[in-house]
């Protein structure tokens, strides 16, 4: 009970206005798309998508609105409840609003007919899933949640390293000492960059563009090298939470002085 009241709370003072109101319309645009669907046989209809809209949005939105919070606390811990919990949100008004869409459907005969017309349609054919609003539903809060990841690797991790470089260093478990403070920063800034260009690699992979994968591989290389002679980790501090060292390159007395970091809050 304990812990409901306290995501109750949690829930109360972070769903805001702003992110409400643009959950409700996504919702409603879903409902929109469902029945967009029906009349959709070949998939060629773009507004179709609008099924997976409400999760989609539920989740990016109130991610993103983080960018203008006054605290600029774009921490890590902060973003990765409204990762899950907001697209929720999204995908149970989606289904909820889909399902009402589907029976006006049915009741009609749209549907039936649709099916009819085309058994193999592109979003609803003869031998598809009994209730496929729940399935647009779950599969618009996995795009909920990429999409809220993809805010946070494009806008908030990069201003947190502007806005609250010490801070990002602390999560990553980096020394924050003046000394190391400078080269740890441009390792981090280098994080946002690693993580966009292995999504490069994937789709060099899988869509056969050999020449943009070989690019890819050789910057994330690049890039990886990079973050390794550039950071100097909290030893002490990752020793203390059972974590690996982490990996890091560069003189001795760099390294060791990393390995005892003089901390420096001012």
């Amino acid at each position: 009970m304990a812990n409901r009241s306290r995501v109750r709370t949690w829930v109360v003072q972070n769903y805001t206005v702003p992110a409400v109101i643009v959950t409700v319309l996504g919702v409603l645009g879903s409902a929109a798309g469902f029945v967009l669907a029906v009349g959709d046989q070949e998939g060629e209809n773009p507004l179709s998508w609008l099924m997976f809209l409400g999760p989609a949005i539920a989740g990016a939105f109130p991610t993103l609105e983080l960018a203008w919070d006054r605290e600029h606390d774009l921490s890590l811990a902060k973003v990765q409840r409204r990762w899950l919990l907001f697209p929720f949100f999204g995908a149970v008004g989606a289904v909820l609003a889909m399902g009402v869409a589907e029976l006006v459907t049915r009741a009609s005969g749209a549907l039936a007919a649709a099916q009819a017309a085309d058994k193999w349609h592109y979003w609803f054919p003869a031998d598809g899933p009994a209730a496929p609003s729940v399935l647009f539903g779950l599969l618009g809060y996995v795009a909920g949640v990429l999409l809220a990841l993809a805010c946070y690797v494009v806008v908030l991790w990069p201003l947190q390293i502007l806005l609250r470089p010490r801070q990002a260093i602390e999560e990553s478990m980096l020394d924050p000492s003046r000394e190391h403070f400078s080269r740890n920063r441009a390792a981090l800034i280098l994080g946002p960059p690693l993580v966009l260009n292995a999504v490069l690699i994937g789709v060099g992979l899988t869509f056969g563009i050999g020449w943009l994968a070989i690019v890819a591989i050789l910057l994330e290389v690049a890039m990886v090298v990079a973050v390794v002679r550039l950071q100097r980790v909290n030893a002490a501090r990752r020793r203390g939470a059972g974590l690996p060292e982490g990996i890091e390159a560069g003189d001795p007395a760099s390294t060791e002085n990393a390995r005892n970091p003089i901390r420096d809050h001012n």
